[in-house]
C-alpha cells in the first residue's frame, strides 16, 4: 500500500481540501436579502392627495373621473345596498346619484401604509346632502373606510370601500 508520509506532500493536500471545502461553503450562502426602502410616508401624502383630486371629481359630478380612482375590480359596500362590484358597475351607481346633484364632502381622519407599501388603508368622515324634489335637503353624514392597492405605475387605486351611515339624528 502506498502511504503519503512525507510531510511536503501532505500539507499542500489539506491545504488545497480545506480552500475546497472554503469555497463550496461560500459558493452556497445566498446574499442577504435587500430591505425595500420605507415609502410610508409618501405613500400617505400620495393617497390624501389622491382622495382630494377624488372629492374635486365627485363636487363637479364627473363620474367617469370620480370613479378613475377605484382599481377594476372595487368592491364597494354601504347600508341597505347590494355590493357593487367592478369599475363599471361603480360608475354605473354613481351616474344614478349624480343625477340627483348630491353635494359632499369627506375628510379622511387616518392613512395607513402597510411597510411593503402595496396596500393601505384610511378611514374618515363624510357628509352628503341631497335635494328632494321640493328642495327640502336631507344631510346624511358617514363614516367610511377604504383599502387602497399599489398599482404597477407605483398609484394607489380604491380597491374596496365601505360606508358606514351615522345613526338618524333624534328629532326635536
Amino acid at each position: 500500500m502506498f502511504t503519503l508520509s512525507y510531510p511536503r506532500v501532505q500539507y499542500p493536500l489539506l491545504l488545497a481540501s480545506v480552500a475546497a471545502l472554503i469555497l463550496t461553503l461560500t459558493a452556497c450562502q445566498q446574499p442577504a436579502p435587500q430591505t425595500p426602502p420605507d415609502t410610508r410616508a409618501a405613500d400617505e401624502t400620495a393617497i390624501r392627495a389622491t382622495e382630494s383630486e377624488q372629492l374635486k371629481a365627485f363636487v363637479a359630478l364627473d363620474p367617469v373621473k370620480t370613479v378613475s380612482f377605484h382599481t377594476d375590480d372595487v368592491v364597494a359596500m354601504s347600508a341597505d345596498a347590494p355590493v357593487i362590484q367592478g369599475r363599471e358597475n361603480m360608475q354605473k351607481y354613481l351616474e344614478k346619484m349624480m343625477a340627483d346633484k348630491p353635494e359632499a364632502s369627506w375628510t379622511p381622519v387616518k392613512v395607513e401604509v402597510a411597510r411593503s407599501g402595496d396596500l393601505a388603508y384610511d378611514w374618515g368622515t363624510a357628509k352628503l346632502n341631497v335635494k328632494d324634489k321640493k328642495g327640502k335637503v336631507s344631510e346624511t353624514t358617514f363614516k367610511y373606510v377604504s383599502v387602497w392597492r399599489k398599482q404597477p405605475d407605483g398609484s394607489c387605486k380604491i380597491a374596496v370601500e365601505t360606508i358606514i351611515p351615522d345613526p338618524a339624528k333624534p328629532k326635536k
